[in-house]
């Protein structure tokens, strides 16, 4: 005898009404299916997501409702980073599960990548939207690739209608990894090189957000950084604005953000319409963050929490921990791969860094002491649970934050004396970490152009 949970009485009680009328099918609803014994993964990402940018993390600048469903129905993690602040290099090691120190945004073809492990492993595999993977062609990775445009105004309800398609027309003969990049709000780089307007554009009666509260500090930076980063010709531009003109640029952002959650509600909407969210696993996130006017950056690619913290939800077919926050576990951009692994119930690929991050929560452990990125330049950080080491391989000066006490890093403590055995610490936890990659021999991904 088959027991019907509520979600399935309920649809079977509305295929039977359709029936008297028009197939289910053509009403946009997919007909109902036995599942799987595998779990489907849909890796649901967007591009330069700032980790506070949401209604439901109390921000009262814009409105995402959609991304507000996914974490209700979810558990948020507050601590997820980048592997890198940038788009590609922060890509390339969601699929490879390794840090762009080893993969140089441009794999061997020796280093698998998602798309063909999970191909090869019984899985349909598609990706639709924003790639940007290093010297990696998704159409001979995955069964099914299709690219959105460079503008995520023009594309991202365009990629979420493939998607739409794709879940509700599939022929179910095996599990999917389906991910669905769109590429909001990346589209914030387009007013980040534009000069000051100087009161121009006309903004009555609109009220705009304020500038952050670390918006004026330079909390002890590295020469280096200043002439790579601070002062790079892409960002020459945002030297002309005034505080009015930053308040723009966050007002601007936070409607790229909202244009993006639109989209994620289309997907999110096909695949309850599919009949298959009982059986599939759903991870959000974003390749990186969004400096938003904090320490008077904009965009991406440097360390602060701004831009190298990210966005992390995880959603997990039988409704645990929905609603959740886990400020607990540290989670990388090289998680991903070894998570959806352990999810399909597959072997990782040999020599993958990072955690199945859902096995390390099953099992009430937490393996990892701190979290690594790197960065453009040369960049690494060290993220403990109170502490932050920020350097430059070029430059001798460090960044040393106190992010209880100090989470907005205002204030450098890497010269306090009384500092120098938790810098120490952490730049031994560094070392510690890099002498486990396979990193190759000669020049690395630190050279890579800002942002």
């Amino acid at each position: 005898m088959t027991t019907l949970n509520r979600r399935d009485f309920l649809k079977t009680c509305a295929a039977a009404g359709a029936a008297l009328g028009a197939p289910a099918w053509l009403q946009g609803q997919a007909p109902h299916i036995a599942r799987p014994v595998r779990p489907n993964l849909l890796f649901l990402t967007t591009d330069q997501w700032h980790a506070e940018a949401f209604s439901y993390r109390g921000n009262p600048w814009l409105r995402t409702p959609n991304s507000d469903r996914i974490a209700a129905a979810g558990t948020t993690f507050g601590r997820a980073y980048a592997a890198h602040p940038v788009c590609t290099p922060s890509r390339t090691s969601w699929f490879t599960g390794r840090m762009p120190a080893e993969h140089r945004i441009a794999p061997p073809p020796s280093m698998p990548d998602m798309g063909g492990w999970f191909g090869d492993h019984g899985y349909e595999t598609v990706h639709l939207g924003k790639w940007d993977v290093g010297k990696r062609n998704a159409a001979k990775s995955f069964d099914l690739a299709r690219h959105g445009h460079a503008v995520g105004q023009y594309c991202d309800h365009a990629v979420a209608e493939m998607a739409r398609s794709y879940l509700l027309g599939r022929r179910r003969d095996r599990p999917f990894l389906l991910h669905v990049g769109l590429m909001n709000p990346h589209d914030i780089c387009q007013p980040s090189v534009m000069v000051t307007q100087q009161g121009k554009l006309a903004w009555d009666g609109v009220e705009l957000p304020p500038v952050p509260p670390n918006f004026a500090a330079r909390p002890g930076e590295s020469k280096y950084f200043v002439s790579r980063l601070r002062n790079s010709s892409r960002r020459i531009a945002g030297r002309t604005w005034d505080e009015h003109d930053w308040r723009v640029y966050q007002w601007l952002y936070y409607r790229y953000c909202e244009m993006a959650d639109a989209a994620l509600g289309q997907v999110l909407d096909a695949l309850d319409a599919s009949g298959e969210a009982d059986n599939t696993l759903l991870v959000y996130t974003s390749d990186h963050g969004e400096g938003r006017g904090e320490h008077g950056l904009a965009t991406k690619g440097f360390l602060y929490e701004s831009s190298v913290r990210v966005p992390l939800t995880i959603v997990h077919p039988d409704g645990a921990g929905a609603g959740a926050r886990d400020v607990r576990h540290f989670v990388s951009g090289i998680d991903f791969f070894p998570t959806f692994c352990g999810a399909a119930g597959i072997p990782r690929p040999d020599n993958l860094p990072g955690i199945d991050l859902l096995a390390e929560r099953a099992a009430g452990r937490r393996s990892r002491e701190a979290v690594v990125a790197e960065a453009t330049f040369g960049g690494w950080m060290v993220r403990s649970d109170r502490y932050k080491l920020i350097r430059y391989e070029n430059d001798s000066t460090a960044q040393f934050f106190d992010l209880e006490r100090d989470p907005h890093e205002t204030r450098n403590l890497a010269t306090d004396a009384a500092a120098a055995p938790l810098v120490a610490r952490h730049d031994a936890l560094l070392q510690d970490f890099r002498a486990r990659l396979q990193i190759p021999a000669g020049a690395t991904v630190n050279e890579q152009v800002d942002g």
